[in-house]
This record gives structure tokens, sequence and C-alpha cells, in this order.
């Protein structure tokens, strides 16, 4: 602690250890430990800390929910960045717009350990009166309206700083210290708003920008159709609704999926998580491009809907690290199911490698799936195609059942190859000379 009131009660906790030292009975002691006075007191002072940061906190919170921009900024502290003024005017509005049933700053009362700011902060916090600074480990607990989902906590520490007997907020602290990113939340682009619709596990949401509305109304008119469609081929073990976000800019998406620009530009959606809880995905979002309305016309957006809620209904089945070819080739096949009458209408780039003689000698590799590489259409193609000849040689339930055992891990050859015997008794071999002949049929009709 830099403040003189953390310093003073420092000093007196080994003060109070070092007098216990010298009227012990039972002999000196290398560690001595503090005495009750001394932990009382300094519990004392933690717990009025956090208690009055949680009252600051609650008052940001309350503000941010009733769309209270003034009363938001006045927990601001005049050492404020005017950057960090400002996104919190447009957390403020875009909270309130979103209608979250839970939206809360709070202390994590488990963390202890106290950083120090910058130098040149700490001495305008002193030249404008602060008695005391605290990087306080803050957490924000939130719930998207309507759907039904475990809420999300994130780790959003800040700096904050004791003006007389109030607190008030400098920043966030990965600013301030400059050490870390403020990870990107949907609240942070301006005018964010929320609309429920009916699906078959509850009701869905849909976040929206000023940029997106057309997006989100067909978004909203497409779910319950696209969640059907998923739960028609993975049954009903995942939730059966899901949170979609169409986002307005650019920089939005690629905040919001952890994209760089060439990405945001080939892909017209993603899905993201925060963490896995068991076999529940926390935070879980499809996220769309701004430009998803204009590229995907009719029911393109409905095969990439469907692509991206097999990716949530396959979640907790899929481990991190899962093969593409498996995990991109279904979500493909559940999309695209139905779509199409010919492979040529599904896998137009396939069908020119097979007519002019390169059918595919084996499966593609992971790198083959970057969204802005050059092999990326014929790669999503052909994982599709191994998927929808797996269907139609074993039918539906197997081609599941070879999912979860192939996308259970670990990602490498063996693990596949064990997959397809102990699911669908067969070989690699045999399946990939099964897959080549019936690309050359079907090329051709």
């Amino acid at each position: 602690m830099r403040a003189s009131a953390g310093t003073r009660l420092r000093v007196l906790s080994l003060s109070v250890a070092a007098v216990a030292v010298l009227a012990g009975c039972g002999g000196p002691s290398a560690h001595p430990a503090p005495s009750p006075a001394a932990a009382s007191t300094t519990n004392a002072y933690l717990d009025q800390r956090s208690s009055a940061v949680s009252a600051t906190l609650d008052r940001l919170s309350s503000a941010e929910n009733a769309g209270d921009v003034n009363a938001a900024q006045e927990v601001i502290d005049g050492a404020a960045q005017p950057a960090y003024r400002d996104k919190i005017r447009t957390e403020t509005g875009s909270v309130s717009g979103l209608r979250l049933p839970t939206f809360r700053y709070h202390v994590d009362t488990t963390n202890h350990v106290d950083l120090q700011v910058p130098a040149e902060l700490q001495t305008t916090l002193d030249n404008e009166g602060a008695s005391d600074v605290w990087v306080a480990p803050v957490q924000l607990t939130y719930a998207l309206p309507g759907v039904d989902e475990p809420q999300v906590t994130l780790k959003t520490p800040m700096v904050l700083a004791r003006q007389g007997d109030d607190w008030k907020i400098v920043g966030d602290s990965g600013t301030v210290l400059g050490d870390a990113t403020v990870t990107p939340q949907l609240w942070d682009e301006a005018g964010a708003s929320a609309q429920t619709v009916a699906t078959l596990g509850g009701r869905s949401v849909v976040v929206s920008y000023p940029g997106s509305a057309l997006l989100a109304q067909r978004l909203a008119a497409a779910v319950p159709s696209a969640v059907s469609a998923v739960t028609a081929f993975w049954g009903d073990s995942w939730p059966r609704r899901a949170a979609l976000v169409a986002t307005d800019t650019a920089a939005a998406f690629d905040g919001l999926t952890a994209s760089s620009g060439s990405q945001t530009e080939a892909a017209a959606a993603a899905t993201v998580f925060q963490k896995l809880d068991g076999r529940t995905a926390v935070g879980q979002r499809v996220v769309f491009t701004p430009q998803a309305e204009q590229a995907l016309p009719g029911g393109a957006l409905d095969v990439v809907l469907r692509h991206e809620l097999t990716h949530v209904a396959a979640r907790a089945q899929t481990a991190t690290g899962a093969p593409l070819w498996v995990t991109e080739g279904l979500a493909e096949y559940v999309g695209r199911k139905g779509s199409y009458r010919r492979l040529a209408d599904a896998a137009p780039d396939l069908v020119a490698e097979v007519v002019s003689g390169r059918v595919p000698a084996n499966l593609p590799a992971d790198n083959a799936f970057g969204v802005d590489g050059a092999t990326a259409q014929l790669s999503y193609q052909t994982a599709w195609s191994m998927m929808a000849y797996l269907s139609e040689r074993f039918g539906d339930p197997r081609l599941k059942l070879f999912y979860i055992a192939a996308a259970a891990g670990p990602a490498t050859d063996a693990q596949q190859d064990a997959s397809m015997r102990s699911v669908l008794g067969s070989s690699r071999a045999d399946l990939i000379a099964g897959w080549q002949g019936w690309l050359r049929q079907q090329a051709v009709r």
C-alpha cells in the first residue's frame, strides 16, 4: 500500500509483533505471529476499505443499469483519463439498453494481492488529496436477458482512490498499470439493445447495435427453425437456445472474438465462450460480422446460423484442439443439410477439383482452415463432403457417435483411426477409398 494510512497500518502491525516477541515466555522465534490486536486492526482496515469500495461499485452498477450517465460519472475520479470517462458513458447507455437482469460490479474478497500504481499517477492522486489508493480485485457478474444461462463473472480489476470518505474510480487497472489489455464486452459499443425469441429450449436472445438492426431482425426470424434443425440431428442434450450478437463494426467483431482484421473480412460468424464448467459452456455467443447482412442473402444466413449452432450444441463434447475436419465438417453438414440437391450446389470448388482428376487423397489439416487463407473454402467443402458421405453410409446416429469419439481429442491420426474403427467399424484407408469413389460418382450428377 502506497498511501499514508496503509503505511501506518503496516508499521503498526510490525511493531506490535516485535513487542510480542520480546514479552513472550516461550523463547525467541524467527517468524513471530502478529498479535491478535495487530491482526484485528489490519483486518478492520481491510474490511472497511472493501466495504467502502463496494459501496462505490454499487453506485456505478445502479447508475449503469438505470442509464444514468451523470450518476455514473460522479463515481469517477478527477485523475481518470478522458478515454475512461467516455468508456463509462458508452457502457452506461448500452447496459441500460440491453436490459440485463444481472449486472453488478463487486470486490473479490478472496484476492488479497496489493499492487502499486505508477509513481506519476500516485503523485497526481496525492496532489489532489487522495488519502489511499487501491488496485482493487473487482469482478463483474452479468447475465443476458431472456436466455436462461449461467451468470458470467469477469475479472475487471480497477484502480480506486480515496477522496475524503468516498472512493472514486481512476480506471481499469490494465490500462492504468499498462500490464494487460481490457477484454472487450458487449456494452463497449454504443447503442446496444437486445430482443428475445422463443426457441425449443426457452428464450434465445439477439444482441444488436444501431448499424446491425436489419441483420438482427433476420437472425431473430431464423433462430427458432435453426435450433430445431440442429436438435433434429444432435438431440435434446443441449440447451436448445442461444445468444446471438450482430455487430455493426469490424472492431466490435474483432474484440468480441479475438480475431484479426483479415479474418474478419473473410468470416461471416464465430462462436466463442468464456469457459467450460463441467459440460456447460459459460458465456457462449455466436457473433456475426458486420458484412454478414450483405454477404449472406436468403437461405445463406440460415446455413451459417445452423453451422454455428452446431458448434454450440456440440461444445461440451468437443475438446480444445479437436481436429477441424471433424468439428467444421460436422457443422457444415448440419448447416447445409436440406439446402442442396447436388454435390456441386454445396461444394462447387471441390467438384471442380474432382472433375479435373484431383480427388482428395486425405482429409485437410487444421492449418488449411484459416478463414483468410487461400485453401479455406476448399477445406470446408472437403470436410463437409466426408461427413455427408459418412451419413449416407452409416446414418446420422452413427455420425454423431463418431463425432463424439473423434472430437474428444487428442487431435492425432491414431486417435482418429481408433474412433473410425470403434464407431464405424472401418479403417481410415477403407473410409477414404469409399469417400473418393462417392465423390467421383456425385461430381458428375
